[in-house]
């Protein structure tokens, strides 16, 4: 799948260099244009897919670009802050904000723009795919501890059944009816209990991990 970003960027000329420099690492790459913080709101919200890479100058006709951070879709992607205001906080600003690195202007026609925002992009997908790994763990440990409260829950007035069903035939003195009627009550029961065992055994199944796929052993 190719690259999907967007450039936050006002300067028109600027906007061609970075075209040109992506371009030339990935040429198939995919490049949305906001040239404010209103179109790149527009943009973030639209887009079907998240951006791999966001480029956001930092000073734009209707504002800030660390203002941007507010929006929720944003902390889906590798953003690095650019800027050609050389304020010494700035960059502190920016990356305290949200953002993973800030360049100036004149670093992104030097040799090390390319190398880094390729970590950029590739840490960030990492990043995704640790946070998918906890989510799917917390997620099991939410359903076994279900499972076991629906086990206790289940297990307490099904033997409580089950024994006055064995209690009962013990007794004897039951016509042909109520034998089968009790019958069908501890097959029942016994089928209850044995569902739900084999799902309380299939929530201790552990993730196994071969090449890149997730499987149960």
């Amino acid at each position: 799948m190719s690259i999907n970003a967007l450039i936050v960027e006002d300067d028109l000329r600027f906007l061609k260099l970075l075209e040109i420099r992506l371009r030339s690492w990935k040429p198939d790459i995919n490049i949305t244009h906001a040239p404010s913080l209103t179109q790149a709101r527009g943009a973030l919200d639209e887009s079907e897919r998240s951006f791999d890479l966001v480029i956001l100058d930092q000073n734009l006709p209707d504002g800030v670009g660390r203002s941007l951070f507010d929006h929720p879709r944003l902390s889906e992607s590798a953003v690095l802050a650019v800027s050609s205001d050389t304020t010494p906080e700035l960059p502190a600003e920016a990356v305290k904000a949200g953002a993973q690195h800030f360049l100036g202007k004149r670093q992104l026609s030097e040799p090390l723009f390319i190398p880094l925002v390729a970590a950029l992009i590739e840490r960030n997908s990492i990043e995704k795919e640790l946070f998918e790994s906890r989510l799917k763990q917390s997620r099991l440990d939410t359903i076994r501890v279900l499972l076991g409260t629906l086990r206790h829950e289940i297990n307490n007035p099904l033997s409580g059944v089950l024994g006055g069903a064995y209690l009962l035939r013990s007794a004897g003195e039951l016509d042909p009816e109520q034998r089968e009627a009790l019958g069908l009550m501890e097959q029942s029961g016994n089928r209850i209990k044995h569902v739900l065992n084999q799902l309380c055994e299939a929530a201790e199944l552990e993730e196994v991990t071969k090449g890149q796929e997730q499987v149960f052993q």
